[in-house]
């Protein structure tokens, strides 16, 4: 031991320092490794904790070793084993930098502390003086009302101001000039423009200008949304999809929900359930006291407030959240490599940015897409046959073809790239610790898909509904969807059989046919029943009585007044006695009526 000792002393000065600096390398490296390790909690415990103690007995090793061949002077095999050491150091550094790269990612989609609310005032381009616009009556809108006045204070305006309950009656008062400006949200562009001239305001990227724009930092609500359940456990998860302009999750709390699908996971049956939610489903949302609108209005108040709406309509609770930029899903397909899907119908559609000059199309039939023409048939809607319900399916189609891709990763790189594009378009309100331990279920996905023991299935619901017109506050109809309460009944008792919340009831009739094509059954599909959200009928020209049997049918008061020729609500083409008139427009949803008065034709005395 002292001869080799003493041999150290004749060695190269070289050689020892390059002994020392891989040692402290290794060192350094280990310890940035072991602190990344210990930080994937729940992953591959054993394996984590073999992994650092092999790198433990490896640096013993490397240090004895190489202390032997330099006392040795053995200068072939010092060089070998320092060359394999740094291989080892580089391999160190770089899972180091992949994991901590990871880490990083995950915690981004927990959402920020602070979120930055924008606000517009808009006018016709033909406009222009200002001085009367109009603004939401709802003060809770931060957007709508609370950036607004900050317009108004910054640039020192003095407008009347006009207010009105939705945006469409401010934007109908907009293009027929009764006001010269509205105040509007960051998202109008995505809620009100497309490319169906049917829709009122499908030009309104063209026809109105921005005369002002403002923002504010305000605290983000959605974070107080946590879930103590974990994911080894049945649970629920909303996907909402943010019809956005932009490529990142930096914009405020309230967006255009035009995508909502709730998804159950039973992660001891690996089955999953998907019940997508009709855009214009007309029911009452939470954030505003129970007062009905379609059901994707309720994201202009937040996560919190379409949890809420989406718990009132289901009676379930929403674990988890995962708000998801459409825009976004172009560098995540890009990213993929492109995806195959089946397109249903041969359309036409904007570009990511809503050019209509840079139009996507595509043909019916199977697809390789890229990101563009991905989020092309994500958006499309105004030429299907089906229109929403349509897309709802596709969109499905599309999810699904996402994570066949995924499943097929090869590289570090292309999971990185992938991550780092879910990172910046996706808020969740689920820890990095609960996203860690996901890593467990998916490892059982594998195994099981790999056995064949076990596959992953997938239930899905299809909610039946009808056609409804609901009138607003400015006379016009607007098309919304009511729905059959015992199709939404049959899907909420598929989710709730899967979060084990009731047991499946024992199939004991079962008929086979081998000249019919099995088909798996789609929960909700086909079942109907009572049309529960009617409309006001027309009682023009119609009697009396068959007005107030209708209203004792519904529960409707209705009341009487009696109109002579010299009053403009006579009718002269009704004989008197009958109907002229009606206080409440014919196609009104019968929910928000409780009085109606009927104008009838009278004499003059």
């Amino acid at each position: 031991m002292f001869r080799r000792i003493k041999r150290l002393l004749y060695i190269s000065k070289t050689n020892f320092i390059i002994y020392l600096v891989g040692i402290v390398l290794f060192i350094l490296s280990f310890a940035l490794l072991s602190i990344s390790l210990i930080k994937l909690t729940g992953i591959e415990t054993i394996l984590r904790i073999l992994v650092i103690l092999l790198l433990i007995v490896y640096g013993m090793f490397f240090a004895y070793k190489a202390y032997l061949y330099l006392a040795n002077r053995n200068r072939v095999k010092f060089a070998f084993l320092s060359l394999f050491n740094l291989l080892i150091i580089v391999i160190m550094l770089i899972f180091f930098y992949f994991i901590n790269t990871v880490y990083g990612e995950l915690g981004n989609l927990s959402g920020k502390d602070k979120v930055r609310y924008t606000g517009y005032l808009i006018s016709l381009k033909e406009t222009e003086d200002i001085n009367k616009a109009g603004i939401t009556s709802n003060k809770d809108s931060i957007e709508g009302y609370s950036v607004a006045q900050e317009i108004i204070k910054n640039n020192k305006l003095d407008y009347e101001l006009v207010e009105y309950s939705s945006y469409e009656d401010m934007l109908y008062a907009l293009y027929n000039k009764e006001i010269d400006g509205a105040f509007v949200e960051s998202n109008y562009l995505a809620y009100f423009s497309s490319n169906d001239s049917d829709d009122l305001f499908h030009d309104i990227k063209d026809k109105t200008k921005v005369v002002y724009k403002d923002s504010i930092l305000r605290e983000n609500n959605d974070l107080n949304l946590t879930s103590n359940k974990t994911l080894k456990e049945p649970f629920t998860l909303l996907l909402l999809g943010v019809d956005s302009t932009e490529d990142t999750m930096e914009a405020a709390s309230s967006f255009n929900g035009d995508t909502l699908m709730l998804v159950t996971f039973n992660p001891h049956t690996l089955n999953a359930t998907v019940f997508s939610i009709p855009r214009d489903l007309y029911v009452p949302i939470a954030c505003r006291k129970g007062s009905k609108a379609k059901i994707n209005s309720s994201s202009a108040g937040g996560v919190s407030c379409v949890i809420d709406t989406i718990k009132d309509l289901t009676g379930i609770n929403v674990d988890y959240y995962a708000k998801i930029n459409f825009k976004g899903v172009v560098d995540l397909v890009e990213a993929l490599g492109g995806i195959d899907v089946e397109v249903t119908y041969k359309f036409c559609e904007q570009d990511s940015n809503r050019n209509f000059d840079k139009m996507i199309c595509l043909d019916k039939g199977f697809s390789h897409l890229n990101g563009e023409e991905t989020l092309a048939y994500a958006r499309h809607r105004h030429s299907l046959p089906g229109g929403d319900l349509q897309r709802i399916q596709n969109q499905q189609l599309i999810v699904e073809a996402m994570a066949k891709k995924l499943v097929s990763l090869n590289t570090l790189t292309d999971f990185k790239d992938i991550l780092s594009s879910v990172s910046k378009n996706v808020e969740t309100n689920l820890s990095r610790e609960q996203i860690l331990s996901s890593y467990n279920i998916l490892k059982d996905v594998v195994i099981n898909l790999m056995q064949d023991s076990k596959s992953v299935s997938v239930s899905k619901g299809f909610l039946e509904v009808y056609d409804l017109k609901v009138l607003t506050a400015s006379g016009l109809y607007s098309a919304a969807l009511g729905y059959y309460e015992e199709s939404l009944n049959d899907i909420i008792k598929m989710m709730k059989i899967n979060l084990e919340l009731e047991d499946a009831e024992m199939i004991k009739d079962f008929t086979f046919d081998a000249n019919t094509t099995y088909e798996q059954k789609i929960a909700g599909k086909g079942i109907k029943g009572e049309i529960r959200d009617e409309m006001v009928p027309d009682f023009t020209g119609k009697s009396v009585t068959e007005a107030e049997d209708w209203g004792t049918s519904k529960n409707i008061t209705i009341k009487k007044e009696y109109v002579t020729e010299d009053n403009t609500l006579y009718n002269s083409e009704v004989n008197v006695g009958l109907i002229a008139g009606q206080s409440v427009k014919a196609g009104a949803s019968t929910n928000n009526v409780k009085e109606l008065t009927i104008y009838i034709n009278s004499v003059l005395e």
